[in-house]
């Protein structure tokens, strides 16, 4: 097409300013475009599959999006050097040196998880925005005051993976129709992949890297077709949808302090399980398999992660609105990142590296970027302009029901529907316990919710693994695991290649923790009459029964639980007064630890075994 790929003249010239004068750094202001200097009002991000229908918007976004890709590897500002502040190639951007042993600045298992992303976002926003401008006015003089507006206030989609589980219909195909200015054309399409411009060396890839030598980005690679199986990508999401609902749903109704709600590990203590990194995490591995959203220090270069990562910050936006006096203390960043050595401390003012707020060289600080409006977007359910604090999150209470419990919505009674039991075997009668199942029976407002609690050190493998749960006992092949007919969730460790050199003297570099919901598979042993009620009488003999589970990595390869170095899995429950009103959350009872559940099974424990911090 006529744009050909190359920068806009506008673009060109800011990286000449700013970087012909090496005491100048980029300043991020994320788009800057279509908010209301009256009333303060600011574009939304939309969900990708409502952003579709937008027209001339979801055009633009598209064409910013191929030329974005299109510029040349070596401009600071191209794509490739903007998707590798996440990881590789490990090296400063913008003149932000790093120390650290980890490949990308990207802060993993710390409190500036949530917090760090947010700057990022805005600076691919910002440059998706600049290029929107310079091609809103290349279309016909009938055409360009629509496109105009459209550009203005445009800004990046979301995925929301948890009600919405498949790969995105644009994100899955190849190619996509657009209207160009030069009239409707087929093109390739910018959400499938992206294409490198170069070779590993050329990339500054290790060569070593599974995925090093990849000409494109690519979602469960299949090595007999070369080709990305986007099917499996999306069956793997459906297949721990259920989990990723409740635990969704719970972080926003039940976890009320910053600290416990932004990572894997906070200052390196245990502080509960349930956290938006972890959730995150799940999202990576399910979409990426073996492919590059598997990878940390890859995954940035896959189109897809910016839907992912923009519907990580609306989640962290809601939590914001829901719980606002709560935020940032300082913790101990316990394992590092290329810009911070492990074991800085990390508060409200420490700086985002490499993320600049002005020319100045000032970073951008957790504290700066506490709300949206310094980047001048937000998202349909956060309207925070037109209402107080108190109204701002009732009415956020209501779109997480509406959205995550639909059930909120009626007061018919919350009992359980039953069928007759048959004589089966259990994996077959916890078979198919599906997203739609789960959501039928009303799994988040149900008076018992069960979860899985995992312990384990970050780095016990070479690479991202997984741990499968089942009820009943797993296939006898690993390929089949991932989708089995009696899988309950998957829990995912996210970490990169040759993870065990980035912990001092090779050891495990200290625990994460992550949480998994398995309601939804105990609702449905109600439903089927398998078992009497969610009460723990009824479950925990299930579970010593029943619950199994295997570790595996992402190219398919079991690994032996005991192996993994400081693993701990611990079932627990909570009692639950369920809700009927679409603006109040269901009031949640203490955390009880069912320790008999898992107790004499593969690294089973009472309760999450947790190493001292010395």
């Amino acid at each position: 097409m006529a744009l050909g790929g190359k920068i806009p003249s506008p673009l060109l010239w800011l990286m000449l300013v700013f970087y012909t004068d090496v005491s100048l750094t980029f300043k991020i202001t994320g788009a800057t475009g279509g908010i209301d200097p009256e009333t303060g009002a600011r574009p939304f991000r939309h969900e990708i599959s409502d952003f579709q229908s937008h027209g001339p918007a979801f055009d633009l976004y598209i064409l910013s999006l191929s030329s974005f890709q299109s510029a040349s590897q070596s401009d600071p500002l191209s794509y490739f050097q903007i998707a590798g502040i996440h990881g590789y190639p490990r090296g400063p951007w913008d003149g932000v040196e790093g120390t650290g042993v980890y490949p990308g600045y990207c802060m993993h298992a710390s409190t500036p998880f949530p917090t760090w992303h947010r700057p990022y976002l805005a600076l691919f926003e910002q440059m998706i925005w600049n290029y929107a401008q310079q091609i809103a006015e290349m279309y016909s003089d009938s055409q360009r005051a629509e496109y105009r507006s459209a550009a203005a206030s445009l800004r990046i989609p979301y995925w929301d993976w948890a009600s919405s589980p498949g790969l995105p219909a644009v994100a899955i195909e190849p190619s996509i129709l657009v209207n160009t200015p030069e009239g409707r054309r087929t093109i390739r399409n910018p959400l499938y992949s992206y294409r490198f411009q170069s070779d590993a060396a050329g990339n500054g890839f290790p060569q070593g890297h599974p995925l090093a030598n990849m000409q494109e980005t690519v979602r469960w690679w299949d090595s007999q077709t070369q080709s990305s199986n986007q099917t499996a990508a999306t069956a793997a999401m459906y297949a721990s949808a259920a989990s990723v609902l409740a635990m969704t749903y719970q972080l926003l109704t039940f976890t009320a302090d910053y600290t416990d709600f932004s990572c894997t590990w906070p200052g390196g203590v245990w502080t509960g399980a349930n956290n938006l990194e972890t959730i995150h995490n799940s999202i990576h591995n399910a979409v990426g398999g073996y492919g590059h959203m598997q990878f940390p220090e890859l995954a940035g270069f896959d189109p897809i992660f910016w839907l992912h990562h923009a519907n990580a910050d609306r989640l962290f936006a809601m939590w914001q609105a829901l719980y606002p006096d709560s935020y940032m203390v300082s913790t101990v960043n316990a394992y590092g990142s290329y810009y911070e050595p492990a074991g800085t401390i990390d508060s409200g003012a420490t700086g985002l590296a490499p993320f600049h707020s002005g020319d100045d060289g000032a970073l951008f600080t957790s504290d700066q970027v506490r709300g949206m409006a310094i980047f001048g977007y937000s998202y349909p359910e956060i309207p925070d302009w037109q209402m107080s604090r108190e109204q701002l999150t009732q009415h956020v209470k209501e779109r997480v029901n509406m959205l995550y419990n639909p059930s909120t919505n009626t007061t018919r009674p919350r009992s359980l529907p039953r069928v007759q039991r048959r004589t089966t075997s259990l994996a077959e009668s916890f078979s198919h316990v599906s997203f739609d199942l789960a959501r039928k029976l009303r799994v988040n407002n149900l008076e018992r919710q069960w979860s899985i609690t995992v312990v384990v050190d970050r780095f016990p493998t070479e690479m991202s693994f997984v741990i499968d749960f089942f009820m009943g006992d797993a296939p006898e092949e690993v390929a089949s695991w991932a989708l089995a007919a009696n899988l309950i969730a998957t829990y995912s460790q996210f970490g990169p290649a040759n993870a065990t050199s980035l912990a001092a003297d090779g050891e495990s570099g200290g625990q994460v923790s992550g949480e998994i919901s398995i309601t939804h598979t105990l609702a449905a042993g109600v439903s089927r009459g398998i078992i009497p009620s969610l009460s723990p009488r009824h479950v925990i003999p299930l579970l010593r029964r029943a619950l199994t589970w295997k570790a595996r990595t992402p190219c398919g390869l079991e690994v032996k639980v005991e192996e993994l170095s400081g693993l701990s899995i611990s079932v627990s429950s909570k009692s639950v007064v369920p809700t009927n009103a679409r603006n109040r959350f269901p009031l949640y009872g203490a955390v009880e630890w069912q320790g008999s559940a898992t107790e004499g099974k593969p690294c089973g424990a009472r309760r999450p075994n947790v190493r001292k911090v010395s």
